[in-house]
């Protein structure tokens, strides 16, 4: 509401003048952010969702991903699961993305086009409707999330990527933070697929138990920050703040709007590629995120 200020003098009303609202405080500046920010700028926190309570903010995630047809998809990648905004559980100040047994769906996006699993997908991408709106989106800044992988078991594949924001399931690039097989908790795959078709391919790593700079361990057996810094000359992953390493190929660097995407799969077919599909279709297993972060330099 607008304050009235009546400036009132010995001999007469002089003036009644209008005072804007005080500003709303500056977002949140973190000295937390591994990456460095530019000369003259500092990071300051542009979303974040902490998982606080009993549920996750509708208004900050969504437990569908759309491939930009405006619809909530159901599954992709030719794995077991169905994702479905049940196995999502939020509690004790983190959301469990849960993969468990469900009875047989028909879906040609699954595996023999049979849907066995549920599991959990959360994601910036619109509700529903070609109309609606991106629950977020951003052009460049530091990106991380605190996870706990699920236990080592063939079959269960992390995924904490982004997408461009682009209706036109035009997808020309891909930044991958984090895949981790379900067989090996130890190998974080980060990888960036550029412009302009998404074939200009970066990998951090060099093969299995490599993760370049950053430690070689089981991230299943505690949580670990993962985290991205995407600019317009390079990108560099992080893991517990250590710079695991980048790519400068500035030319194939997205530099639209992104969309953030977390989700736990099931029997991908990558997996099964490598003669690591799941091996037992009754078991349980979950990824548990504390926080999900975004920061840009300002």
């Amino acid at each position: 509401m607008k304050k009235l200020l009546l400036v009132i003098s010995a001999l007469a009303l002089v003036a009644v003048a209008c005072v804007p609202p005080p500003s709303p405080p500056p977002p949140t500046t973190s000295a937390g952010v591994p990456a460095p920010a530019t000369a003259g700028r500092q990071w300051r926190q542009t979303f974040a969702e902490e998982f606080n309570g009993s549920d996750y903010d509708r208004n900050k995630l969504t437990p569908c991903f759309d491939w930009n047809y405006g619809a909530c998809t159901g599954s992709f990648n030719q794995g077991r699961e169905y994702y479905s905004a049940n196995q999502i559980r939020v509690n004790n100040g983190t959301a469990k993305l849960v993969a468990a047994p469900a009875p047989v769906m028909n879906n040609p996006a699954c595996r023999n086009d049979q849907c066995t699993y549920r599991s959990g997908l959360l994601s910036t991408a619109r509700r529903s409707g070609n109309d609606s709106n991106y629950l977020y989106s951003f052009t460049y800044g530091y990106v991380e999330a605190r996870l706990k992988l699920p236990p080592r078991t063939p079959g269960f594949f992390t995924a904490f990527w982004m997408l461009p924001a682009n209706p036109t399931y035009s997808y020309r690039s891909e930044i991958d933070i984090v895949e981790a097989l379900g067989y090996d908790p130890t190998t974080a795959y980060m990888t960036y697929h550029g412009k302009p078709d998404r074939t200009a391919r970066h990998s951090v790593n060099n093969g299995t138990g490599n993760n370049g700079a950053c430690a070689v361990k089981d991230y299943s057996q505690s949580f670990s920050r993962f985290g991205l810094d995407w600019q317009p000359d390079h990108i560099a992953w992080y893991i517990d703040g250590v710079k695991c390493g980048e790519t400068r190929n500035a030319a194939a660097i997205e530099n639209g709007p992104m969309q953030i995407i977390l989700n736990l799969m099931v029997d991908h077919s990558w997996e099964r590629d490598w003669g690591q599909g799941l091996a037992d279709p009754t078991l349980t297993r979950q990824l548990e995120v504390d926080y999900l972060r975004v920061y840009q330099q300002q």
